[in-house]
């Protein structure tokens, strides 16, 4: 398969590894959770991926950078989602741990490279 240069990113990569815990996670909530708060994690998660994407396709650094800044609201919304699971009691901190640690990560290098196409 042909590889895209978008798939160099650090941040790229991350991305995916996001999507691998969020499918970890999410098979701990509650069945009645499989169409609201599940689904809306993994939607969000799987937005941080492929606004890289299609922002990295862009024809300027002004519209990639725009595609970083929603795909850093992503991943506030993933963090504002295991909060909640955590405050409903679907997870406890200890299980998130590992994973909000990737997700600040994320964060701040997808802050820093917004700031690298800013220049």
């Amino acid at each position: 398969m042909f590889s895209y240069n978008f798939e160099k990113l650090e941040i790229w990569k991350l991305s995916l590894q996001a999507i691998k815990e969020v499918k970890k996670i999410v098979k701990k909530f509650p069945i009645e959770e499989k169409y609201i708060l599940t689904d809306q994690i993994r939607r969000a998660v799987l937005s941080i991926a492929l606004n890289i994407a299609e922002g990295f396709g862009r024809q300027s650094k002004k519209d990639f950078r725009r595609f970083i800044s929603n795909a850093i609201g992503s991943v506030l919304e993933v963090i504002a989602c295991l909060k909640i699971a955590v405050d409903l009691n679907y997870l406890n901190e200890k299980e998130v741990k590992k994973f909000d640690e990737l997700l600040k990560e994320l964060y701040f290098k997808l802050i820093k490279f917004s700031q690298y196409l800013n220049k």
